[in-house]
């Protein structure tokens, strides 16, 4: 996918070993939590040779690292702030 449509974020996620075998289900529940899951869409990228900080996340079109911990801020930040300006 690379445009964006409808100027929906895009989460990759990275499917490195060292992601795969820390990574939850957390970016599933905070997107049902927060009821995107139309409103953004997931990808899987190859490994992003950041595995200290696993597993491992980029935001787009914001350009943004970050880890699965830091999830929710970066939600809250970047996709909700977003979308209430928006409705």
């Amino acid at each position: 996918m690379g445009s964006i449509e409808n100027n929906k974020h895009i989460f990759y996620q990275c499917d490195g070993a060292n992601c795969k075998k820390k990574k939850g289900k957390i970016l599933q529940n905070y997107l049902k939590k927060y009821r995107l899951i139309d409103r953004v869409d997931i990808e899987k990228m190859d490994c992003s040779d950041r595995c200290k900080n696993a597993p491992v996340l980029h935001l787009h079109p914001d350009d943004l690292w970050f880890s699965e911990k830091d999830l929710g801020n970066v939600i809250k930040k970047y996709i909700l702030s977003n979308n209430n300006k928006e409705l």
